[in-house]
């Protein structure tokens, strides 16, 4: 009778968690998953949504345009005319071009 319980017993645990041991769902196991892993996703939505809600908008100050900062007038060299060349340099032939 000692060993007889424990057969039994080890008996009715393999028959019970056969499936679960084996990797098999029973269909309605595979339904509750589903349902599970649906409200999870649901859930994690609504949170992320929140989270964004509470943040402060950076995206906003990203598309202004930034403040002009003060400064002094910008002097400009005198105008080139076409007809005059630039001042040569002492550079020897590297700088003229090719004839």
């Amino acid at each position: 009778m000692k060993t007889i319980l424990p057969v039994l017993t080890s008996a009715a645990i393999v028959l019970l968690a056969g499936p679960a041991l084996a990797g098999q769902s029973t269909p309605k196991e595979i339904e509750i998953t589903k349902q599970l892993n649906l409200e999870q996703a649901q859930q994690a939505k609504n949170t992320n949504q929140q989270i964004a809600a509470n943040m402060p908008s950076t995206n906003t100050q990203a598309q202004s345009a930034p403040a002009a900062a003060p400064s002094t007038p910008v002097e400009s060299a005198p105008a080139q005319s076409e007809n005059e060349k630039p001042a040569e340099t002492s550079a020897g032939p590297a700088n003229q071009p090719a004839q």
